[in-house]
């Protein structure tokens, strides 16, 4: 029987540090996990250091690294909290001929060569015809199916999740990400509660010019900005 474990932990070894946090008490685990966060970047705040990010901008990635934050809360987010064990469970059931699950929620995987990019990971995954690692993206949305489509009708993602993934990419070198979404139906005359999307998947081999950019980018915020003390401008391109 293939050890999907084993393949996933040394494909991603070759790239990462993964710090474990499994033998940490709550507590404890919450503060090292903060902590650890505020050492580098991670997947969420790519988009804000981009300009891509409605809700968060460069400033508050700066802050979020030099200062205590407390950690914001709302019903979406505690939405996407609750379900996100339910959406992965989902997910592996469906798709289990094609995909092995990995869990990985109590890693911190750091890059060897650029220390301060780090990701924590929904899950990771192995395509089971190939061995090819990659990662599961795991999202809600609450009544915006929309988003999740471009201008033509056909399949999408957002670019604020794509940013997530190339950093992603650029941390573990994984060979593809997979989103899996839930839609949250707000609207209470229509029939269907609820309603996962078919995975969007991104190759990492697709997109290694933009790798390279945002590696840069993220690189320049670190090297100029958060190491040295320097508070950066805002940015908006969206």
């Amino acid at each position: 029987m293939t050890d999907y474990k084993q393949i996933a932990d040394a494909y991603f070894q070759n790239f990462c540090e993964m710090i474990d946090f499994s033998k940490e008490t709550d507590e404890e685990t919450k503060k090292a996990w903060l902590d650890l966060r505020k050492s580098g970047i991670g997947g969420s705040d790519t988009s804000c250091i981009l300009g891509h990010n409605r809700f968060r901008n460069r400033k508050d990635i700066y802050k979020s690294k030099k200062e205590d934050v407390d950690q914001t809360s709302n019903f979406a987010i505690e939405f996407g909290n609750d379900f996100e064990p339910i959406i992965r469970n989902a997910f592996e059931k469906k798709y289990k001929e094609t995909y092995a699950v990995i869990d990985y929620k109590t890693i911190l995987f750091r890059n060897h060569f650029v220390p301060f990019f780090q990701a924590s990971l929904d899950a990771g995954l192995v395509e089971k015809e190939t061995n090819k690692v990659g990662i599961l993206e795991i999202k809600t949305t609450q009544g915006k199916q929309s988003k999740w489509y471009y201008e033509d009708g056909t399949r999408g993602i957002p670019q604020d999740y794509i940013d997530q993934a190339i950093h992603y990419f650029n941390v573990t070198s994984a060979q593809f990400v997979i989103f899996y979404v839930l839609i949250n139906n707000l609207n209470e005359d229509a029939d269907l509660d609820m309603k996962f999307l078919r995975p969007r998947r991104i190759n990492r081999e697709d997109v290694l010019e933009y790798m390279n950019e945002v590696s840069k980018e993220e690189i320049d915020f670190w090297v100029n900005y958060v190491a040295k003390g320097i508070e950066p401008k805002d940015r908006f391109t969206f």
